[in-house]
């Protein structure tokens, strides 16, 4: 590795942000949502977004931004400062894995799931209710965030997958597993 470069890591900084955050980490991060999207905005406006003259000019934005929106709490402070101080270390352009990031980590402390379902078809709302309540029963988790996805090559059925876990109840994987039984 060269003298000077670094690899951006975005677990050390997230888990920055929210022990910096405290009690305050999930409206925190809820402040740096809405800040990343006014600095996306104001990116797009202008060529890149690096540096300290751009840094004191972006923090002059989002406090005026922050102000307007009456949000004054501690976690939006670190918030703010978190956003200044990637400007002003040129790491800018890694904002996404460190939104992400702390997601991650704020769903994990929060005893957050996040899982994946994949239908051939669009679930009812009463199914979906059905999958939550027993995904969270089963793991024993506050909460789950399911994500939805359509997948024809299904045929019928789901496949949900939680982490590296899946479980694989589609019809298409049944007709597959049956061709397997009697080409034996």
């Amino acid at each position: 590795m060269a003298v000077g470069l670094s690899v951006f890591r975005a677990d050390r900084w997230a888990e920055a942000f929210i022990v910096s955050c405290g009690d305050d980490a999930d409206a925190a991060f809820e402040s740096l949502n809405v800040m990343m999207e006014a600095m996306n905005a104001v990116e797009r406006s202008r060529e890149r977004i690096a540096g300290t003259d751009d840094a004191r000019c972006v923090e002059k934005i989002v406090r005026a931004a922050m102000k307007k929106a009456a949000a004054d709490s501690p976690g939006t402070e670190i918030a703010c400062r978190t956003l200044v101080l990637l400007i002003r270390r040129g790491l800018f352009q890694h904002r996404q894995a460190l939104i992400e990031e702390i997601g991650k980590a704020l769903d994990r402390k929060n005893g957050v799931l996040t899982a994946t379902l994949e239908t051939a078809a669009p679930l009812s709302a009463s199914f979906r209710k059905d999958i939550e309540q027993r995904i969270k029963e089963t793991v024993k988790a506050r909460a789950i965030k399911l994500t939805e996805r359509i997948a024809p090559e299904l045929l019928g059925g789901y496949k949900l997958r939680i982490g590296m876990w899946v479980i694989d109840a589609s019809v298409g994987s049944f007709l597959q597993n049956m061709a397997k039984q009697c080409t034996l």
